[in-house]
């Protein structure tokens, strides 16, 4: 079977070959520019072409098994070869990629008791993003942030570092929700605040719906909560605008799972906040196509209305 990984190479240098900058391309050559471990191999070259056609990514002009045929680009093929390109050179994109597969490919090679050795990631299909390969700079930079975050175990990153999932990383391991969205759905402490009375109260400006404490040594905690109906009033804003933004198959997907997040735990402001942050992120790169289609003021409105419940 083809993987993803030999799939996307194959893609992103027929897109960058010069010579394959027609329309139409050698299966060999390209094999060969790309530098997959199938020249000789024509079952793994076949499965390739195979693959390429069944997603009508290209055509191909000749009879298998004859290897040596050309292949033609479709236009879904050439946009799906621009993207991998778009996405290889973006820092954000190979960083989360990395915090992705970084933590499950500790999980499957940490054997009971002991460590997985980050050094053998370099010889796994993942080290491979976007048909590019990532650099050992990018990987430990990845380590030292999943250890921030308390889901790598192993110190201070380098080549030959010892490294193993600590429980929560064994927890998001076991899901298959991209990390940004495990991460919202973890549990914070409890947001309150505690006010000792040891006099009078004081209050500067309105006070409506209130809760008050009077008389001297009084203790009161109050949960901080986010409006119930203002938030039901966002998630139904956010649904409206996502149905109308022209996002990418990705963004729609992470901003449909963060609407749903806000609208089950928005409600406690920590993690309601959280979530927010991370629409945020979506919508305002997508402020430029707003305008172009006309909805840049529903998108703002949008923006506002969040700012305001979680600020």
């Amino acid at each position: 079977m083809t993987s993803e990984q030999h799939l996307e190479r194959f893609l992103l240098a027929a897109v960058e070959d010069e010579s394959s900058s027609s329309r139409s391309l050698v299966v060999d050559h390209v094999v060969r520019v790309a530098e997959l471990d199938l020249y000789y191999d024509s079952d793994g070259k076949a499965e390739i072409v195979k693959t390429l056609v069944s997603r009508s990514y290209m055509v191909h002009q000749g009879r298998p098994p004859l290897i040596g045929f050309w292949l033609t680009w479709t236009p879904a093929g050439l946009e799906k070869a621009k993207h991998l390109r778009k996405i290889s050179q973006q820092k954000a994109e190979r960083d989360q990629y990395l915090h992705n597969v970084l933590v499950r490919w500790a999980y499957e090679h940490t054997p009971a008791g002991g460590s997985a050795r980050l050094e053998e990631f370099a010889e796994d299909e993942r080290w491979w993003f976007a048909g590019t390969q990532v650099t050992w700079p990018e990987v430990h930079v990845a380590v030292d942030y999943l250890e921030a975050e308390n889901l790598l175990a192993g110190g201070r990153a380098s080549r030959y570092s010892a490294v193993e999932p600590t429980p929560l990383g064994i927890k998001f391991a076991l899901t298959t929700m991209t990390l940004r969205m495990f991460m919202t759905t973890q549990q914070p402490q409890p947001s309150s605040v505690t006010n000792n009375f040891n006099s009078g109260i004081v209050v500067h400006g309105s006070a409506t719906g209130s809760n008050f404490a009077t008389g001297g040594g009084n203790t009161q905690s109050l949960a901080q909560g986010v409006d119930a109906d203002g938030l039901a009033s966002l998630v139904a804003h956010l649904r409206q605008v996502a149905s109308d933004l022209p996002l990418s198959q990705d963004d729609a997907r992470d901003l449909a799972e963060d609407i749903d997040a806000l609208e089950r735990e928005g409600a406690e402001p920590s993690r309601g906040r959280r979530i927010w942050r991370a629409i945020v992120r979506i919508l305002t790169p997508a402020l430029t196509q707003a305008a172009t289609a006309g909805s840049e003021h529903v998108v703002r409105a949008a923006i506002e209305r969040g700012a305001e419940l979680f600020s």
